[in-house]
């Protein structure tokens, strides 16, 4: 991955992965609205698309960085973001304290960060 004229090393790359699986989590529902919103909707948004690419994950496999619980949990994780970011409805702090769908990908996240031993 290349930002500028730079590439991110191995490294630097897991950190950001292991930042992203932080921006999410159960912890949320706990934390106030801007919070929420500023960790799912610009922070989490984002990183999710670089960080939990497969290709990055399978680099981090190859490595010895993560397992293949690890590497299953987190396409899942990225894969049902996408697919609630495509439904406008689904995309405001209410519906993140609300709806089961949510609660899901709070708690995969968790659960990664659980597995995480590198």
């Amino acid at each position: 991955m290349i930002r500028g004229d730079k590439m991110i090393s191995l490294e630097k790359r897991y950190e950001n992965f292991k930042s992203t699986i932080e921006e999410c989590g159960s912890y949320l529902l706990l934390e106030d609205d801007d919070t929420i919103k500023h960790n799912l909707f610009e922070e989490f948004s984002i990183d999710i698309i670089s960080f939990l690419h497969e290709d990055t994950l399978n680099l981090f496999l190859d490595e010895g960085m993560i397992d293949n619980d690890i590497l299953e949990k987190s396409i899942e994780l990225r894969n049902a973001y996408l697919e609630l970011e495509r439904i406008p409805d689904m995309l405001n702090v209410e519906t993140v304290k609300t709806s089961e769908k949510w609660k899901n990908i709070l708690r995969k996240s968790d659960e990664i960060s659980e597995l995480l031993y590198w």
